[in-house]
Formats: C-alpha cells, structure tokens, sequence
C-alpha cells in the first residue's frame, strides 16, 4: 500500500511541474528565479566589441598572435643560392675574421719584439781604478812600510815593489782584483818567504783596510793597513 503512495505522489509532482512550464510567458519572462530554473530560460550575453564570442574562439585568437617575425629572407645569407653555398660562404667569412684578429694581435707583438732587441743593454759599473804607484803603512806588532807599482787589466790586479821592516828591506810581487771599491790583494816575500793578503776600501786615491799575514814557518798575524796613491 506504501508503494502505491509513492508512485502516486510522483506522477502527481510530474504532472504539476508540466503545467508549470505551459503557465510561463515567453516574450515576457517574469524573471523569477524559481519559475526560470523550473522553465529552462537562459539569458543570451552579447560579448564586447572586439572580444570573442566564446573561449575556444578567443583561445584561438591569441594563437595567431606572436611578437615574433615570422618573415623569411627573400635571400640567403651572403647571396648563396642554396643552404650548402651559404653555409660555405658563412665559414669563409668567419675564418677570415679569426685570421685578421691573429694578425692584428701579431703585429704589437712583433713591433714589441722589435723594440725590446734594438734596447741598448745596462751600463756595466765604472771599475775602480787602481792602477800606479802606491804607498802604504802595515801596522800590527811592529810597522812596516810598502811601496807597490800596480798595474790594472779589466778588473785584474798585478805588480811588484818593496816592503821595509826596520833597516831590512824586501822585493815583494803582488796580484789581486778590484770588485766595485774593494781591492784585494795578494803580496808575496822572497826572502825571508812571506804572504800578506790585503782586503782594501778605495776611495778616491786613498786605501784603507786590514790584511792578514803567513810565514813559511806556519805564523800567523793580522793587522791594519793605509795607503795613498802618489801617481
């Protein structure tokens, strides 16, 4: 029995929403929500000027615009009439720049070269010279006196003279070299057999230093020395 009043009460609920829909006015809608969405009215929306009437329609103008241009060359690049022509003149340029940079970049090397082997070398220092005929004072235990005659080649040293202790005198040879100021030099007795070697500061026509001495018998002694060159 149930049943039945359920089906009843269907179509009976059918039956009023048909006769709704035969009550709506068309040409002049009453714009009432419940009795628009019983009928089925729509309302039409006109789109503004310039805009598409419908997504896909503007999704589709949108694709057709671009910032790119899309033109194509009416010829190819450097006048080539075909890809591989063109390609080939695009390489030839192209090495003809990397060999124009070379050589623009060899030439201040070369003119670099050029001027570094034309430089006059450093001047070499001045060397002293001491050279002619010394006098000099050795002092340690006792004094001596030394006449030298000197003679210079280069930087070389050598000559010969005399050494006087007391009332003996004796001939002495010498030999040596001049670095900068300094005089080193190397004298050697005959009789009785002697070695003085002189370490010297020049300064002008004056010598000054110290020197140490050796006997044939195996002594020893140092002391100081000053000189003047008289020619």
């Amino acid at each position: 029995m149930r049943f039945k009043i359920l089906i009843l009460s269907s179509l009976l609920f059918i039956a009023f929403l048909a006769v709704t829909a035969l009550c709506v006015n068309w040409n002049d809608p009453s714009y009432d929500t419940d009795e628009m969405i019983s009928a089925g009215e729509v309302e039409t929306i006109t789109p503004p000027a310039g805009q598409a009437a419908t997504p896909k329609l503007s999704r589709e103008q949108q694709e057709n615009k671009s910032p790119l241009d899309w033109t194509m060359p009416s010829t190819l690049t450097g006048g080539g009439d075909s890809a591989k022509n063109s390609r080939t003149q695009a390489e030839t340029a192209s090495e003809d720049a990397v060999a124009s940079t070379a050589t623009e970049q060899a030439v201040p090397a070369a003119n670099t070269s050029a001027a570094t082997d034309t430089e006059l070398p450093p001047a070499q220092p001045e060397v002293t010279n001491a050279g002619g005929n010394w006098y000099f004072t050795l002092n340690d235990s006792v004094e001596r006196d030394l006449a030298l005659v000197l003679f210079q080649k280069g930087s070389e040293v050598f000559g010969a003279g005399k050494i006087k202790e007391g009332n003996n005198t004796q001939d002495v040879t010498a030999s040596g070299a001049v670095a900068d100021a300094t005089l080193e030099l190397n004298l050697v007795c005959a009789n009785p057999i002697a070695q003085y070697k002189l370490n010297l500061n020049l300064s002008e026509d004056f010598a000054t230093g110290e020197y140490q001495a050796f006997s044939a018998s195996g002594e020893s002694w140092m002391g100081s020395a000053e000189g003047q060159k008289t020619s």
